[in-house]
């Protein structure tokens, strides 16, 4: 069985580097730990764990300081995580099996982006090989790699049901924006056609105040993903339209045909779906919303995975439940109002609001059975 070296880059992640390397030991053979520059205790900390540490002087540039975390491992096999992150592992089986599979260059396991979404598939364990290096300023991948030496020797990539949570986004991302936006247009004018990064840019100029900017850096990313050819698309590439939608909701701004057309190149997208099935709710039609309500509030939140995107887990619990309520009551179906408010209340933050609508449902039945 081969041996698992944990690799992160730290920057002032005292918050969160003890839970991280709590995660890692008992699974993993190695921790290397690389700062780039902590101005608090964050190594103090990370000392109190079995670590081998190194140190790389920032140059705005993560991969080249994930590639010297990588020079610095001694492991078969790479777990590549950040601090932010917590590695779970439901089974010791899995990992055995994983480490043990000669015929794999990498795995993807199940990431959960955010605190109570659903998971997708990454690729974070991946053969210690010098062909494998990681590339990009930000945004940085070491899937050209993989993809190359599985080529090369023949080798498969595996989805696995190991999993990283990461829990670093709940916190106020601000404070990345004048690290996060040079470097975002950098690795833009250098690959115009990076579609994360699109999304990402316009992330950060919303979050700066600058939605003007925001709308036109993800009307570019939805321009060069409507580019793309069929074959290539990935529902991530709809994450920059999907965004310029909501946007242009909230200004009330026409939405309706660029949701349209999105939601015509990415029908699996459940996100866009839910968008299309309000905006028929809202202007009353019935019968075109309620089969995408229906879909979604059929999906267990707890069990659901999409290896391409996640979803928050509030759509499936309670949001789509409670439209779908809704839609039964506003089409005179009471009694299927009642029961789908009474389904929402059981997963909504605001149980008692949901319970009250279910009851004044199951009275509205009622008076109109009698």
């Amino acid at each position: 069985m081969g041996r698992l070296s944990a690799t992160l880059i730290v920057r002032d992640e005292s918050r969160f580097i003890e839970g991280c390397l709590q995660s890692l030991v008992g699974h993993v053979d190695e921790i290397v730990v690389v700062d780039t520059g902590s101005r608090d205790d964050t190594i103090a900390k990370a000392r109190q764990f079995p670590v081998k540490f190194g140190h790389f002087a920032w140059c705005d540039d993560f991969s080249a300081a994930r590639n010297y975390a990588l020079e610095q491992a001694s492991g078969d096999w790479i777990l590549y995580i950040d601090a932010d992150e917590r590695f779970e592992v439901p089974d010791r089986a899995i990992l055995d099996s994983v480490l043990a599979d000669d015929g794999k260059v990498a795995w993807s396991l199940r990431f959960h982006p955010l605190i109570d979404w659903t998971p997708y598939a990454e690729p974070r364990i991946f053969r210690n090989d010098p062909r494998i290096r990681f590339e990009g300023i930000i945004h940085e991948t070491m899937r050209p790699g993989i993809e190359r030496v599985a080529c090369s020797d023949g080798k498969a990539t595996g989805r696995c049901d190991l999993a990283l949570h990461h829990v670093g986004y709940e916190d106020d991302q601000a404070p990345k924006n004048a690290r996060n936006i040079p470097l975002l247009r950098a690795r833009l004018a250098r690959d115009p056609d990076h579609l994360y990064s699109w999304w990402h840019l316009g992330q950060s100029l919303e979050l700066a105040g600058d939605e003007d900017g925001a709308a036109a850096a993800w009307a570019h990313g939805a321009a060069v993903a409507q580019a793309k050819p069929a074959a290539a698309r990935r529902l991530e590439d709809s994450l920059s339209a999907h965004a310029l939608i909501k946007l242009r909701i909230k200004r009330n701004q026409p939405a309706d045909d660029l949701l349209q057309e999105t939601l015509a190149l990415y029908p699996r997208n459940l996100a866009l779906r839910w968008l299309a099935a309000r905006r028929a709710l809202e202007r009353g039609a019935l019968d075109a919303a309620r089969p995408d309500l229906e879909m979604l509030a059929a999906i267990d939140a707890g069990s659901f995975f999409d290896p391409e995107l996640a979803y928050e887990k509030a759509l499936f619990r309670h949001l789509a439940k409670e439209a779908l309520a809704l839609c039964h009551f506003q089409a005179g179906r009471y009694r299927e109002a009642a029961h789908f408010y009474r389904l929402a209340a059981a997963g909504s933050p605001d149980p008692q609001g949901c319970n009250v609508k279910a009851r004044l449902a199951q009275l509205r039945a009622s008076t109109h059975a009698g």
